[in-house]
């Protein structure tokens, strides 16, 4: 995790998910693409072997270093001195800053230059220090004289490369760098290499942005593809009549065949776009199936018209339905009057055959009564006549 504190904003692309800092020794995964600094990726596995973004497997043999150009962009930022709070105002590059810190920070620690002096103090307070505590010692001066002496013979001899060999001065000798860019044709062109390096800077960093954005235009492409094709074959035989309606589907697929013609990658004549345009199969197998239709049921159901849009036709379906449930109910209220008015016709007819039934159950019970009556009188004449018999 970096220490620093940026002079702007970091770029969210370059801030590690886990520190929330700017990279530091990034390192890519292989199997999901995701960035984090070394030292966080390291740490985050040994708690658990997932990625932190997408939670996938993920293993130290996963990871491999960042790409260049993004160790580039972090490099670059611009920080500030660790000791801008101790009075340092000095801002560099990231990748800069430790030369900073080593060679010319007056607030940085370093040890004494007067050899056996084991004193650590501020570079800015060097000077105070071998004047208040070795200027009485004659034969420390003396060494002192010669080490000087001896320092100044080794940067004579040392070699010493230009401040600007980064931009491409080849120069390498044993001149110092304020003696070397005097002559240095890169000095007078030095500011024209900050401004271009800090353009360079910000095109990669659009670059890189505009390569996110292509990433994610071309998944929403592939999602919409997919459900354009899910929607095709839903609609059917109506995704179809709507390009007819626009004037076919020749005149869409010259359209979209002159807008992109160039070199295509996937090679092998094979049109990308075809999955949005159904083929001429599936016409022809809406067209087989409507005759069909037509010749088992063209007398009881109305064609159906593929000429207006899928809007249209539920609309109509949804009038045709309105229309027959409100047949249906009034058959329905029809069967109840009738029904209604045949129970009364039989509840008539009932009492009238109740009525005859009363009068034939009368008429056969007069017949009995007078049957009765003649065998009673019959039998009265035969019992006098059989007394007389006797008698004589």
């Amino acid at each position: 995790m970096s220490l620093y504190n940026y002079v702007e904003t970091p770029n969210t692309n370059l801030v590690c998910c886990i520190c929330r800092a700017p990279f530091t020794d990034p390192i890519t995964t292989r199997t999901c693409t995701h960035t984090f600094c070394s030292e966080c990726i390291l740490r985050a596995l040994t708690h658990s072997a997932l990625c932190p973004i997408d939670r996938s497997p993920l293993s130290v043999n996963d990871l491999v270093d960042a790409s260049p150009i993004v160790r580039s962009l972090v490099d670059e930022l611009v920080v500030e001195c660790p000791h801008l709070s101790e009075g340092c105002s000095h801002t560099s590059q990231r990748q800069a800053m430790p030369l900073h810190l080593r060679d010319e920070c007056e607030y940085g620690e370093v040890g004494c230059l007067v050899d056996g002096c084991t004193e650590v103090m501020k570079r800015k307070d060097i000077p105070a220090h071998v004047e208040k505590a070795h200027a009485d010692s004659e034969m420390h001066s003396g060494e002192e004289g010669q080490e000087e002496e001896g320092s100044i013979s080794r940067t004579e001899s040392e070699e010493h490369t230009c401040p600007h060999a980064g931009i491409g001065c080849p120069y390498t000798g044993p001149l110092k760098a304020s003696e070397h860019l005097e002559s240095c044709p890169y000095e007078s062109l030095k500011g024209f290499f900050v401004m271009n390096t800090a353009r360079m800077s910000l095109l990669t960093e659009q670059n890189m942005l505009l390569r996110h954005r292509v990433d994610t235009l071309e998944s929403t492409v592939f999602t919409l593809r997919r459900e354009m094709n899910a929607a095709k074959n839903a609609l059917g035989p109506w995704f179809r009549s709507s390009y007819h309606g626009m004037g076919g589907y020749s005149v869409v697929g010259s359209e979209v065949a002159g807008a992109t013609a160039g070199p295509s990658e996937s090679g092998g004549g094979v049109d990308e776009l075809s999955p949005y345009f159904p083929s001429e199969e599936v016409g022809l197998r809406h067209r087989a199936s409507s005759s069909v239709s037509e010749g088992m049921y063209g007398g009881i159901v109305a064609p159906l018209d593929l000429g207006t849009t899928l809007e249209g036709t539920l609309v109509g379906l949804r009038e045709s339905m309105v229309g027959l449930a409100a047949g249906v109910d009034s058959a329905g209220r029809r069967s109840e009057i009738a029904l209604a008015n045949e129970t009364l016709r039989l509840g008539e007819e009932m009492m009238s055959v109740r009525a005859q039934m009363h009068g034939l159950r009368m008429q056969v019970h007069g017949m009995m009564m007078d049957r009765n009556a003649a065998l009673r009188e019959e039998g009265y004449g035969n019992f006098g006549m059989a007394g007389s018999i006797t008698k004589l």
